[in-house]
């Protein structure tokens, strides 16, 4: 036993398995209550020595400094030293928490409530003055637990995760609790790769903030900790929700995160069997005494990254009133990727540059791309203003390369048309800059040819037409 001790002190607590880190921190707080119990009383056997000496020639004085020594030295050392170890009668839940006090393994009362709250005789959390409260009153802040010895502090093994958004990325957290917060707390929950209503994978990340308004229901009503239990509960939620709206819909709602984790919270379908709750969270506050606060929408991600691409293309249709890419149908989804991906390594390609090492070309490249994609995402006016002309007619070329190479484009477009150089000019000139930009590509015009005249210089474009 003492073998094994030494091991899980020397491991981190990243190399612990969830045993290990539990029996670790369980061996920690015994050892604590043994540190505090000793410490406490080798200092009351110093003062009770101290005191016979002292007083020894102090006749009836001395005798009555003596029994209040006894009484009030154990109550000093409990307030100061055995209660914050929860031994002994004494403990000091923090504020905003509380304590389990159990008798055997039967529960007899908690201790502890934030300021301004009190429970009810069915330990629900109410407001102070309600009439139905029935306040826990402490010494200073400390609570007798009693009866004494018979009653001792529950705890409780807990892991969760939580989203740390200065690193942004969830890590798990492990605790040996003998306090449990009534105050709102963020848990980080995610559902990955459901179905949405067009079958397409959706993986979504969010914090929910939950309150614990009936301690009694959350951690005596089920076998393991409350948080294993409405987790995968609000997780078949989010499936839920998911399967009866689209990817498409969800996007739209991304700007404003706030929106979705509301329609979330409210739209969430309590489970099959439950039909006398109106919503999943009121079933989780009636059942388990958990009280969702809010949910924060902190990412939205498709299965394929081009077709989340090409979907959050169609806000930019939008403000143009694109209504034919607006309500394209899924058929026509494929289309939308390819042309959404082709513009923006275009884009890219054309503002990178050109480098003699093929290393050096790709990586910039790549981050070219990048940077383009990133203003594409965070901040859409600017990339409307920087290159929402040159985006739509790569998306137009690349539409119209398509229809070529499938020998269904009848379209004819007249290039001294009133709409500036002509749309049939823009595109053909912009082929020709991609094909020298793009090396290595099949988009190549198949002739050029500069003519000069005393006009000036004229460019003339050929095109062969598959039979």
């Amino acid at each position: 036993m003492v073998e094994t001790e030494k091991k899980l002190e020397k491991k981190t607590e990243k190399e612990m398995t969830k045993d290990e880190f539990f029996a670790a921190e369980i061996n920690k707080m015994k050892q604590a209550k043994v540190s505090a119990g000793i410490k406490g009383l080798a200092i009351l056997g110093i003062v009770l020595i101290a005191e016979h000496f002292l007083l020894l020639n102090w006749g009836l004085l001395g005798y009555a400094i003596k029994i209040i020594s006894i009484l009030v030295t154990p109550l000093l050392l409990m307030y100061f030293v055995w209660g914050r170890e929860d031994i002994f009668f004494g403990c000091f839940p923090r504020e905003g928490f509380t304590k389990a006090v159990l008798i055997g393994n039967e529960l007899k009362g908690f201790l502890g409530c934030p300021s301004g709250k009190a429970f009810t005789k069915d330990w629900d959390v109410v407001n102070g003055d309600d009439k139905n409260a029935v306040v826990n009153k402490s010494f200073y802040g400390m609570y007798v637990v009693w009866p004494w010895p018979l009653a001792n502090i529950y705890y409780e093994k807990t892991e969760w995760q939580r989203w740390y958004p200065t690193i942004k990325t969830a890590t798990v957290r492990r605790e040996l609790l003998r306090e449990f917060t009534l105050l709102p707390y963020p848990y980080y929950i995610e559902v990955v790769d459901a179905e949405d209503a067009n079958r397409l994978g959706v993986t979504l990340y969010t914090n929910v903030v939950m309150r614990i308004v009936n301690p009694k229901k959350a951690l005596f009503k089920q076998a393991t900790t409350w948080i294993d239990i409405v987790k995968p509960i609000i997780q078949g939620g989010y499936v839920s929700y998911i399967k009866n709206t689209t990817f498409q819909k969800m996007i739209g709602k991304e700007g404003d995160k706030k929106d979705l984790g509301r329609e979330l919270l409210k739209e969430m379908e309590s489970p099959v069997g439950e039909d006398k709750y109106d919503s999943l969270a009121e079933m989780i506050e009636d059942v388990y005494g958990i009280k969702i606060e809010s949910i924060s929408v902190l990412d939205i991600i498709g299965s394929d990254q081009d077709e989340q691409n090409a979907i959050k293309a169609k806000a930019i249709a939008e403000l143009n009133k694109d209504a034919a890419l607006v309500n394209a149908e899924a058929s026509s989804q494929s289309l939308i990727v390819t042309t959404t991906a082709f513009a923006f390594k275009s884009i890219s390609r054309s503002i990178a540059g050109r480098f003699s090492k093929p290393e050096e070309q790709e990586a910039a490249n790549i981050k070219a791309e990048n940077e383009v994609k990133e203003l594409y995402k965070n901040n859409p006016d600017e990339f409307e203003k920087k290159y929402g002309e040159q985006f739509r007619m790569c998306i137009d070329f690349a539409q119209r390369k398509m229809a070529l190479d499938k020998g269904r484009l009848i379209e004819i477009r007249n290039p001294d048309s009133k709409k500036g150089s002509g749309d049939l000019m823009s595109v053909m000139a912009l082929s020709s800059m991609i094909a020298q930009k793009m090396a290595g590509t099949d988009n190549k015009t198949d002739a050029q040819q500069n003519d000069s005249g005393g006009e000036g210089k004229k460019k003339r474009f050929t095109a062969k037409r598959n039979t």
